[in-house]
């Protein structure tokens, strides 16, 4: 048994203590940093060119995958797509990644809370939209789409399109790895 005037068999608890104390402050300090890497929000943004007409000769333009034309078509009126520009980038929590699309488009990628992704996008140097989309559809394959007129051709319209890209999203349910039988 322990004894008040005896402090020296009382040693080997308080050390245990203060350790256990000492290791759970580390842990604290170190775990947001491991927490903010796993979070990290992998990102494809592509500038699309949605039109009724042809691509121009010798444009380096190619059409976007049938895939993303049919889930574009679904929604906006035009007969082709095409990609401008693919850019792939990683938005970690509290910190603003920057895409240039083109010269007269930029955005501002930001996740404000764990839950949601914001979007600014930035058109001749002025912010001209702002949306937020729920990082989990995302990571399930849904897309964040911002969309405008172009000025020269009424008959065309430019896309930015946001998705999480296919190799980070995780394997369909019930399956352990892409392609094999369950």
């Amino acid at each position: 048994m322990d004894s008040p005037k005896n402090p020296s068999k009382r040693w080997p608890r308080a050390w245990g203590g203060i350790a256990l104390a000492v290791g759970l402050g580390c842990l604290g300090l170190t775990a947001p940093a491991l927490r903010a890497a796993e979070k990290a929000l992998p990102l494809q943004a592509q500038l699309i060119w949605g039109t009724d007409g042809v691509k121009p000769p010798n444009s380096p333009f190619k059409e976007v995958e049938p895939a993303l034309r049919k889930r574009l078509s679904r929604v906006f009126k035009w007969q082709r797509y095409y990609e401008i520009r693919r850019r792939q980038t990683q938005v970690r929590p509290g910190k603003t990644s920057r895409l240039e699309m083109s010269d007269k488009c930029l955005l501002k990628l930001a996740v404000k809370d764990p839950d949601m992704l914001e979007v600014r996008l930035i058109g001749e140097g002025r912010l001209t939209k702002t949306m937020r989309q729920p990082v989990e559809a995302l990571r399930k394959g849904e897309l964040l789409v911002l969309a405008g007129e172009t000025k020269e051709d009424v008959n065309s319209a430019w896309f930015v399109v946001l998705s999480v890209p296919r190799k980070a999203l995780p394997p369909p349910e019930g399956r352990s790895t892409p392609g094999l039988p369950r």
